[in-house]
């Protein structure tokens, strides 16, 4: 009798819990999901070194930006040194 107690209980936990993932799977997996996201950048902003509260992709600071010398285009007098030539040969 406590054999067919237990199989009962089992079956309807189950059960139960296939209807509730039948009706709550998705919001539950996209409340998880946020959570994980949450999660990463607050492990972000603590490596990265951003206080509380500060949005680390939003800056406060209008600059100009600033040309970089190896995206500034080449004048016409100036060659661009590549490397050597090498020659290869066919072996039969």
């Amino acid at each position: 009798m406590e054999f067919l107690e237990t199989l009962l209980i089992i079956l309807i936990t189950v059960v139960s819990i296939r209807v509730l993932w039948r009706y709550f799977g998705k919001t539950i997996v996209k409340w998880l999901g946020m959570k994980a996201l949450q999660r990463i950048q607050k492990s972000f902003e603590k490596r990265a070194g951003f206080k509380e509260g500060q949005n680390p992709f939003q800056n406060s600071e209008k600059r100009a930006p600033k040309e970089s010398t190896d995206t500034a285009p080449l004048k016409s007098n100036q060659k661009k040194k590549v490397g050597e030539y090498i020659d290869f040969e066919e072996i039969d």
